[in-house]
């Protein structure tokens, strides 16, 4: 594992509530829990809205382990739901090719994919990986950020998150290391997102310099709500 994985809220979350979706076989969503994109698709087309779906909190997308067939529903759902944005957060980069539908081409209209970042030697590498996909927006979460990135090269990213880690046994983040990604971002005309500070109970604030900085990647309106 990446040292991005080392405080996992996922685990620690599935051991508080009792679970264990890492077992063999792993465990996978029930059938009431797929039904429910299409209940927030209907909302979210009456508002004439789009909303957006952070999809899978507690696995990775790209698993070598996930059964193909789930993988398969996600992207039945995901075709299902056009008024849905999904964001779609893996550290398996290298693996996001061939885990796309064949219908992917330019990629699908409403979806987000993204790599997690939070140092230079696993998070780095991630970013050539995604930058080799075409999607309507590519992001990167860089979060927990555990160190000084250095120079980014963010060409062909729309939008970044930073956020320092929080809960039991969190390591600090240095704020001039999220000044720089900041400082970048806005050098190379990319969203900037800053998530929070982090902290061990989690109380560390989101603001920099006073202010709340939440900015989401400017894209064409032109794509289907039906």
């Amino acid at each position: 594992m990446a040292p991005g994985c080392d405080n996992c809220y996922a685990a620690a979350l599935d051991r508080r509530t009792g679970g264990n979706h890492w077992e063999d076989p792993p465990k996978i969503l029930s059938e009431s829990n797929w039904g429910k994109p299409r209940t927030w698709n209907r909302k979210a087309k009456k508002a004439g809205e789009r909303h957006r779906v952070f999809c899978g909190s507690m696995c990775d997308w790209c698993d070598k382990n996930a059964p193909e067939s789930q993988r398969d529903r996600l992207w039945e759902a995901v075709r299902a739901t056009p008024s849905l944005d999904w964001q779609l957060l893996t550290k398996r980069a290298p693996r996001i090719k061939q885990c796309l539908p064949p219908d992917w081409e330019d990629g699908y209209p409403n979806v987000w994919l993204g790599v997690t970042v939070e140092d230079r030697k696993h998070g780095l590498p991630r970013i050539d990986h995604l930058r080799q996909v075409p999607a309507r927006v590519r992001f990167l979460s860089v979060e927990p950020l555990l160190e000084d990135l250095g120079e980014l090269d963010l060409t062909g990213i729309h939008w970044v998150i930073v956020g320092g880690e929080s809960g039991a046994g969190a390591r600090p983040m240095k704020p001039e290391w999220a000044y720089s990604v900041r400082r970048q971002c806005e050098a190379q005309g990319v969203a900037f997102f800053f998530k929070q500070w982090g902290a061990v109970r989690g109380k560390g604030g989101k603001t920099m310099d006073g202010q709340v900085v939440m900015r989401w990647p400017a894209i064409s309106s032109e794509r289907p709500t039906a």
